[in-house]
């Protein structure tokens, strides 16, 4: 068993850096059982993470003024840190108390000193669940002509170095739902297409993909070498016709040597999805590996018309020479830096930005893949971009093809299609409500145009929709977000963006109080219970070096949170084309138009003010999701 299974959410996370005051005021209004300290060591930038139970820190903390730090309240020396350990580290490794990290982010802590309290729910019987996956309530009796199954991965728990060793990949039997747990169906004959993808400590030798079929017998067979001591991670992944079903997360350890015990494997199942018909013209699907230590991605694409021929189709991989943080964050510093003075200045900067989006189409998408880009321009309409990478803007690609023997340049990705980005770990959200709006506009934020966007969503309340102004302030917003209760939250401001760790970026909350996506941790993580719509409008106009916002930060912890959608800029945008860019969004969606597409008719929209905020925007969604 996994350490993501048995772990307990029942905390807040403060920092040693915070006042008193501050970090007392959070654990009296969110009341956790545990309360996790992170602190930076300013020498060596070294974090440590401590564990105190919630009487534990408020004795700690009650007998200091609130104007002082809690690294001094709690006393933290580096003989008290807990144990951080891989959400994937099996439960036996753990010793009484540790903290439990997942893509770098606290998502728990066990404490075998007290006894067990909030113990995680994705856990259901001896399955392990992939994240954003769950069993579906079925009502009635199975329909006739479904089969019920579970998808199986089966792999050692360790494997020496160097040595390779078998996967084992098969559909279960008829599922028993007699246990009230219904999963969804997939018609006898479908067929179930695998993928595995290591991420870290394994290589695959020959074969990295196959497919099964409903109702018939079968086990694939995979080969895995085992190439750096340690734990090591691996992806199942389970599609049908392009779409996703399911991610089964497997963490063998690497090992020396081994003695002469017997071969331990683990079997890990998961319920497989809905087989939707629901699905985007393209899916594109990126993966992230290493060619010789550089960076490379790897393209599939798959296309819902199956006249085209294209499932899971694989195209050769793009290296990535240069460190692609650096590079973006240089691309995206340019456009801000691009000015806006003259008629003349939005002439340059049209053909700025286009030689910008060719250059990123010419070199971080494959030729043949350029080429059937081209080919399907006129042929479709709306892409999702599933991608692990968290550099990339795809919507900025513009392309690009031949005719007559000469280059001809065409429209940006999201100015050409609805395209729309996720994350492959995480399952879609097809529906949306926005019945309970929660609105957080610093009233010191200074810009011209945050009125006007406040009254505008404001006015988006009634009878059915009630819209909440929340204050901007630390402890007011996160008791807000850890109610669980809002399904939207529509924040305008500033933002910033941290270099070398997006989960340090911030929102700026007034009197200069900072949200960090760190912040989103335990209980506050509970704004996901209503897969809520997330747009964050931070204008950055006159703030240096800020850019909101990465995958690695903002978006993915809020997607993996539980929000339905994520909307936020890349770089700093100009006040007014933020404002209207929002207006038309709303009402494109509340009229009933897909995501993909009001995003779309948003950027158009805004496309005639001449300045670069119409591209600014990233939005990860389900691109044909509509409000209900």
């Amino acid at each position: 068993m996994y350490l993501r299974d048995i772990v307990e959410e029942s905390f807040v996370l403060v920092q040693a850096d915070w006042q008193v005051g501050k970090a007392r005021g959070l654990i009296e209004a969110l009341n956790p059982t545990h309360v996790v300290v992170h602190r930076t060591d300013p020498r060596d930038s070294k974090d440590y993470y401590y564990l105190f139970t919630k009487e534990e820190a408020l004795c700690k903390l009650g007998t200091w003024p609130s104007q002082e730090t809690c690294d001094e309240a709690f006393g933290l020396h580096e003989y008290q840190v807990v144990d951080r350990l891989d959400s994937y580290a099996d439960v036996e490794t753990a010793k009484d108390q540790g903290i439990v990290m997942e893509n770098g982010q606290v998502i728990g802590f066990f404490d075998f000193t007290v006894p067990p309290v909030g113990v995680r729910t994705r856990k259901a019987a001896t399955r392990e669940v992939a994240p954003g996956m769950s069993g579906w309530d079925l009502p009635g009796p199975m329909p006739p002509g479904f089969i019920y199954r579970d998808l199986i991965a089966d792999f050692p728990k360790q494997v020496c170095i160097d040595e390779t060793a078998s996967l084992l990949v098969s559909l279960s039997d008829l599922v028993d739902t007699t246990s009230g747990i219904r999963l969804p169906p997939l018609t006898s004959g479908s067929k179930v297409d695998v993928i595995v993808q290591p991420k870290r400590g394994f290589e695959v030798r020959g074969k990295s993909e196959d497919s099964l079929v409903i109702s018939k017998k079968g086990i694939l067979q995979f080969k895995l070498k085992a190439t750096d001591i340690g734990q090591g991670k691996v992806l199942v992944l389970a599609f049908h016709q392009g779409h996703q079903l399911g991610i089964i997360h497997l963490a063998p350890t690497v090992v020396a040597a081994m003695g002469n015990e017997s071969v331990q494997r683990r079997s890990s199942e998961l319920p497989l999805a809905l087989a939707s018909s629901h699905q985007p013209d393209l899916m594109l699907l990126i993966f992230e590996h290493q060619i010789n230590d550089e960076p490379a991605l790897t393209f599939r694409l798959t296309a819902q018309d199956p006249k085209l021929g294209l499932n899971l189709k694989r195209y050769e991989p793009v290296r990535l020479h240069m460190d692609p943080v650096q590079y973006f964050q240089d691309f995206f510093k340019d456009i801000e830096d691009l000015p806006l003075n003259t008629p003349k200045d939005m002439a340059k900067v049209k053909q700025r930005l286009a030689t910008k989006g060719s250059t990123l189409f010419e070199t971080v998408i494959p030729p043949e893949l350029q080429a059937k880009l081209w080919e399907l321009r006129d042929r479709i309409r709306c892409i999702q971009v599933q991608s692990e990478e968290p550099w990339i803007p795809w919507e900025l690609c513009k392309l690009q093809g031949r005719e007559n023997g000469r280059v001809v340049e065409g429209p940006f990705l999201c100015e050409a299609f609805e395209i729309t980005r996720w994350l492959p770990e995480i399952g879609f959200k097809p529906t949306l409500t926005l019945k309970k709006m929660g609105l957080v506009v610093p009233k010191d934020s200074g810009l011209p145009f945050a009125a006007n966007e406040r009254d505008y969503i404001k006015s988006l309340a009634n009878g059915g929709r009630k819209v909440e102004s929340i204050p901007a302030t630390f402890l007011e917003l996160t008791s807000a977000l850890a109610e669980g209760e809002y399904d939207a939250w529509h924040f305008s401001g500033h933002g910033a963006f941290r270099t070398p760790d997006p989960n340090r970026s911030v929102i700026l909350l007034e009197d200069n109080e900072k949200l960090t996506p760190e912040d989103l941790s335990g209980k506050v993580g509970n704004l996901g219970l209503t897969s809520p719509l997330i747009f964050l409008n931070a204008c950055q106009i006159g703030r240096s070096a800020m850019s909101l916002t990465d995958i690695g930060g903002w978006a993915a912890k809020f997607l993996r949170a539980g929000a339905g959608v994520f909307i936020g800029s890349y770089w700093s945008v100009y006040d007014q084309a933020a404002y209207e860019f929002a207006r038309e969004f709303y009402d494109q969606l509340l009229s009933g138009v897909p995501v993909g597409r009001a995003a779309q008719e948003a950027r158009l929209s805004i496309r005639p003010l001449g300045d670069p905020t119409w591209l600014a925007y990233t939005v990860f969604a389900d691109p044909l999701a509509t409000m209900i």
